[in-house]
């Protein structure tokens, strides 16, 4: 069993990451798997962001954005779970105040 406080968990740039074309992204490495997101007021994740071999599932903690996922756009808030098997995706927080979201990858 692994028990953490995720806010006790150290931040880094996405840049850390070699991440390109992200703007006020932070992550926290939970686990091999699990990583807790924060995008600030105007924050994106690159816009080429694939994860090919696996299937990426999330939950919206806090804040508001959007999901843009090939042709869609999927507005998400607080409370609401999201998964993507497939295909480049993108998110951008829309709102005023962080966007938190936890994501879980697992292999196909």
């Amino acid at each position: 069993m692994k028990h953490i406080r995720y806010k006790d968990v150290e931040s880094y740039e996405a840049s850390a990451f070699g991440f390109k074309g992200a703007e006020k992204w932070t992550l926290k490495l939970l686990s091999d798997n699990s990583i807790l997101n924060e995008l600030g007021p105007g924050g994106c994740t690159p816009a080429e962001h694939i994860h090919d071999d696996s299937i990426e599932r999330g939950v919206v903690l806090s804040g508001k954005g959007i999901i843009i996922h090939g042709d869609k756009r999927i507005e998400i808030q607080p409370n609401e779970f999201f998964e993507i098997v497939e295909g480049n995706h993108q998110y951008i927080n829309t709102g005023n105040e962080p966007l938190v979201f936890m994501c879980f990858r697992f292999p196909r």
